[in-house]
């Protein structure tokens, strides 16, 4: 503990004492209220922290062991989990879903395939019934059922913001597959990480509480799309709801990851690497085909350019996501490096920017 507020450093090594001191200054200017860092090169760990308080109170120190809900952070382990599928050859990535799933052929969505729901260009970007119970998973399924695409599939890209997870695990469950909860649960045990789509009873006292920090934390986009896209169903933007233990037990996989920057760093790792858990469940075509951009342009969610592989970015020569709030993780192939950041403090990416700055200062100088 530093200047009264809970501080551990579990890994610097040597030349990253700065993005020590990145992170020790945002905990103690109060511009973060409980997170954690990691950051790995080439399968060892070179940076390991976590910071602040785990509750609202201020009564429980951030541990090694403190889990986050990290918002879209999770939507590549929800692709992994059609990945899986189309690795264990029960179907193709274009293979039209409504081959195996025949009622989401209606309304005009017969020509989608599951390429078209990883790289978010389905075309149901958001739900369409606001008075749907958020932890209703067959009616929220069956309200992207009775959609009919914004555009036709597979030609408009636009983040699926709260949909992608259902989209998948109604496509996954009509195959009759493993859904993303348990797949993200056994990946996680092969990483010795913690993915967790919905957490078990006895792992509530883990995880923090979600606090805003920053009005302004949902984001800038104002359209009426993404105003749609992150408010129905209602709650998800709101601590109240997602702090209680019936969103925590649950899964609500676009958004619903409850992990740590340990965990991330290792799968973001892993996915790097062609003799990795990953590699050897997907196999090393399916793992390129993950990490490639499928669906390049403006996305209509985003209101931004923006390069889609299956789940996750790959701009700017990473691959990656963020959550709104920021929490976000990464590997940067040309670098050789991964990060992750966890956090419950609901804000800006400025700290995310002024750790990965520290960092790639460290690297560039050869640490």
């Amino acid at each position: 503990m530093r200047g009264g507020v809970p501080f551990e450093s579990v890994v610097v090594a040597p030349g990253y004492e700065n993005a020590r001191d990145v992170f020790t200054g945002l905990l103690h200017a109060g511009q973060e209220i409980g997170a954690s860092v990691a950051v790995r090169r080439d399968g060892a760990p070179v940076l390991e922290m976590h910071g602040g308080w785990q509750d609202g109170a201020r009564t429980r120190p951030w541990t090694a062991g403190t889990l986050a809900m990290t918002y879209s952070v999770g939507k590549p382990l929800a692709a992994v989990a059609a990945l899986r599928a189309v690795a264990e050859g029960r179907v193709g990535l274009d293979d039209p879903v409504s081959a195996w799933w025949p009622e989401y052929a209606r309304q005009g969505k017969r020509r989608t395939t599951l390429r078209h729901m990883l790289s978010h260009t389905a075309g149901v970007p958001a739900f369409s019934d606001a008075s749907i119970d958020p932890l209703d998973r067959g009616a929220l399924v069956a309200d992207l059922v009775g959609q009919r695409p914004l555009w036709e599939p597979g030609t408009v890209p636009a983040e699926h913001a709260l949909t992608y997870g259902h989209l998948i695990d109604g496509a996954l469950t009509a195959l009759g597959a493993a859904d993303i909860r348990s797949s993200a649960a056994e990946l996680g045990s092969r990483l010795g990480a913690d993915l967790r789509f919905g957490v078990d009873e006895s792992d509530l006292p883990r995880v923090a509480d979600l606090e805003i920090i920053d009005a302004t934390w949902a984001g800038t986009q104002d359209h009426e799309l993404a105003h749609r896209a992150r408010t129905i169903p209602a709650g998800m933007l709101d601590p109240a709801v997602t702090n209680s233990d019936s969103v925590r037990t649950a899964s609500f996989p676009a958004i619903g990851l409850f992990t740590n920057a340990t965990s991330l760093a290792r799968f973001y790792d892993d996915l790097a690497r062609e003799d990795g858990p990953l590699s050897r469940m997907l196999g090393s075509g399916l793992l390129r085909e993950f990490t490639t951009a499928q669906a390049i342009g403006t996305d209509r969610f985003l209101d931004a350019h923006a390069e889609w592989g299956l789940g996750l970015r790959v701009d700017d020569g990473e691959w990656g996501m963020g959550g709104i709030g920021g929490s976000c993780a990464w590997h940067h192939p040309g670098r050789g490096y991964s990060f992750a950041y966890v956090t419950r403090g609901l804000g800006t990416f400025d700290r995310v920017d002024a750790l990965a700055d520290a960092v790639e200062a460290a690297i560039a100088a050869g640490a």
